[in-house]
């Protein structure tokens, strides 16, 4: 054997040795470790706590738990900064607790200033930028996220810049700059791949392929969500794999190639589940729900939705809530089930409210609690020191623009929902108006042109077409007055000008002196008025508007009654109240105007039976009238055979 080739092969030999030693000793305490002095510990840990984080996440933890007594016992400042920001992370990446991961990095910032590690400093910083996103507080993250990236920058550390540019990345994203979210992203990949950092680069080119999916250029996004799969496939990142999935599930549902959309969300669904990552669990499922709807399968995609707000109401994530009350309303209304729909988008505004609230005072707490501490940056670095003032006066100036920005957003929906009302009130009073002026001058017109054809009937002594005249005369004249007795009325309800002044009267009294008052009217078209009552009825309501209400009742009766017809006015007692009916045998109402009967917007003005005018007006200031009195007017109606029309009051 040539000496060559022993080296070649005692060489391999070695380097076979060390890696297997080195590899043991990577992951797992050496069998020395106590022996060591409590510092080499602690950074012991400290580096064990990290590299498992992925893999094996609770002894990651187990070991970031022990470094941090150990530091904390021996006073060790710098490393317990450190620990509790590893810690954090794997509390909000690994074991999706939020909250619990914030406590840790609350505990890591004032120790990082204390010692002034400025890396520590800007690392916690981006851990609060990303925290803050997972819980929907989009301003504190933006903040935070730029606080790290200027730190990182001044200190060149090409890995925390990194960090930085994918914080800045998402920022944009979610205010739909997408060209400049992609442009962030693009140099993190270019940066990561400086230092060989595959992992990083396999999560940047997921968010790549997500923003050119929001911005609608699916087939790119579709490579890039195949790129980032099969690079978290390599490195066995199950929770990344699972996202990158979603993505895929997306495009394809977008297609509308659903069968293979549901296979990429199962797929999903089954790898957060295996990897207890809640919000993944969340919108895999809901992407499950979106297939369901299309298919139209409602008992599914219902107990789907169910199972998704159990979990979201567990990691007691607001924007995980909302997420899930949204698809709801969304899955319903696309299968046409309106009322549950309107039920979760009233969760879903419910729960933006919430979070909207707390994000307030989390928002001021922050500023009280954190921004202040970068007073402590004085000797960290001389320019963090220059700046420091101005910096946190921006964030001051940043946060109250945001408030500001979002009371003037509340204040101009107020005013857009208050000029729509507006709008719709002004155009039907504008209707109403455009009507009236045209049934208030024909009126007129056929008295003029009446009023010279009598005259002409006069001086060549024809004193029977006269009188003919002189009834046409004398029904549109009376036609005339009622129209403008109802007009000043409603015009006076428009106004709420309209005071109830009740009294106790007899309605029967009522009711016969509106039969005499009518009388004239129905003599014309030989009408038959039947007041059916039988007693003396004592009510309490404000007769004047009563009197309005039946008197426009019943001419409506007179109006739409044929020639020789016949109109009942009926009182009846029920209980403590008096039903008040007018009947009548006329043309009767059809099913569409039955239903559009008593709104604003649909006011039409109908002939009668012999051509008689009308405004319109007279059944809506019957409803007004009648409401004011606390009752509500109802009709009965069938086309061809008649109408009837009847409220209640209660006795005297």
């Amino acid at each position: 054997m040539s000496r060559k080739r022993l080296y070649f092969i005692l060489y391999t030999l070695f380097f076979s040795i060390s890696i297997q030693a080195f590899g043991q000793d990577q992951y797992d305490l050496p069998e020395n470790f106590n022996s060591l002095k409590k510092q080499e510990q602690v950074k012991m840990l400290s580096r064990l706590c990290w590299i498992n984080r992925e893999k094996q996440t609770n002894k990651a933890l187990e070991y970031g738990l022990q470094g941090i007594r150990i530091a904390k016992a021996e006073g060790f400042e710098k490393e317990l900064a450190t620990l509790y920001n590893f810690v954090g992370v794997i509390y909000q990446d690994y074991k999706y607790n939020v909250p619990k991961a914030l406590t840790y990095y609350d505990a890591s910032l004032p120790l990082s200033l204390k010692v002034r590690d400025s890396v520590e400093i800007a690392y916690v910083y981006n851990n609060l930028g990303d925290a803050f996103y997972a819980i929907g507080n989009v301003p504190l993250a933006f903040e935070y996220g730029r606080k790290s990236l200027e730190i990182f920058q001044r200190l060149h550390n090409a890995r925390g810049i990194a960090y930085g540019y994918i914080n800045m990345g998402e920022a944009n994203r979610i205010n739909r700059k997408y060209d400049l979210a992609l442009d962030y992203f693009r140099k993190a990949i270019a940066l990561r791949k400086t230092f060989h950092d595959s992992v990083g680069v396999a999560s940047a080119t997921l968010e790549v392929a997500q923003t050119l999916f929001l911005k609608g250029e699916a087939d790119s996004a579709m490579c890039y969500y195949r790129q980032s799969l099969a690079r978290h496939e390599h490195i066995n990142n199950k929770s990344y794999m699972a996202y990158s999935m979603q993505g895929m599930g997306d495009v394809y549902l977008q297609r509308k190639e659903f069968d293979s959309a549901f296979y990429c969300f199962n797929r999903a669904l089954v790898l957060c589940t295996q990897r207890q990552n809640p919000t993944g669990q969340i919108n895999s499922q809901l992407g499950i729900v979106k297939v369901l709807a299309h298919e139209g399968k409602e008992k599914q995609g219902e107990a789907m939705l169910n199972k998704a707000l159990t979990i979201a109401t567990e990691t007691k994530l607001t924007p995980n809530i909302l997420h899930v009350y949204k698809a709801k309303g969304e899955f319903y209304h696309q299968l046409k089930n309106y009322h549950k729909a309107s039920e979760n988008y009233q969760h879903y505004i419910k729960s933006y409210d919430s979070l909207y609230s707390a994000l307030q005072f989390q928002t001021l707490s922050q500023i009280k609690d954190r921004f202040l501490m970068t007073e402590k940056l004085n000797d960290v670095n001389q320019l963090l020191k220059a700046k420091q003032r101005v910096e946190l006066y921006s964030v001051l100036i940043i946060l109250l623009l945001i408030v500001l920005s979002l009371v003037l957003v509340f204040r101009h929906r107020t005013i857009a929902r208050l000029s729509n009302e507006l709008m719709e009130s002004n155009q039907a009073k504008d209707k109403i108006f455009s009507i009236v002026s045209h049934d208030l001058v024909s009126p007129f017109n056929v008295l003029l042109g009446l009023s010279d054809l009598l005259m002409e009937d006069l001086e060549n002594n024809d004193l029977e077409a006269a009188k003919s005249k002189g009834l046409l005369i004398l029904r549109t004249s009376e036609e005339t007055y009622h129209f403008i007795s109802n007009l000043l009325t409603w015009s006076r309800s428009q106004r709420k000008s309209i005071k109830l002044n009740k009294t106790e009267f007899d309605l029967t009294e009522l009711v016969e002196n509106l039969k005499i008052m009518f009388a004239n009217q129905a003599k014309l078209k030989e009408i038959t008025v039947k007041v059916k009552t039988g007693e003396e009825i004592n009510v309490t309501a404000d007769k004047n508007l009563i009197q309005i209400v039946l008197g426009n009742l019943l001419n409506n009766a007179l109006k739409f009654t044929h020639p020789k017809g016949i109109v009942d006015l009926l009182l009846e007692k029920e209980g403590n109240q008096v039903k008040i009916t007018v009947k009548d045998n006329g043309t009767g109402i059809s099913p569409d105007r039955l239903a559009l009967l008593f709104k604003n917007e649909t006011i039409e003005s109908v002939p009668g039976t012999n051509k008689e005018k009308g405004t319109g007006l007279g059944l809506m200031l019957c409803k007004e009238l009648v409401e004011m009195h606390g009752s509500e007017i109802q009709v009965q109606s069938t086309e061809g055979k008649g109408s009837e029309f009847w409220f209640t009051l209660p006795l005297a």
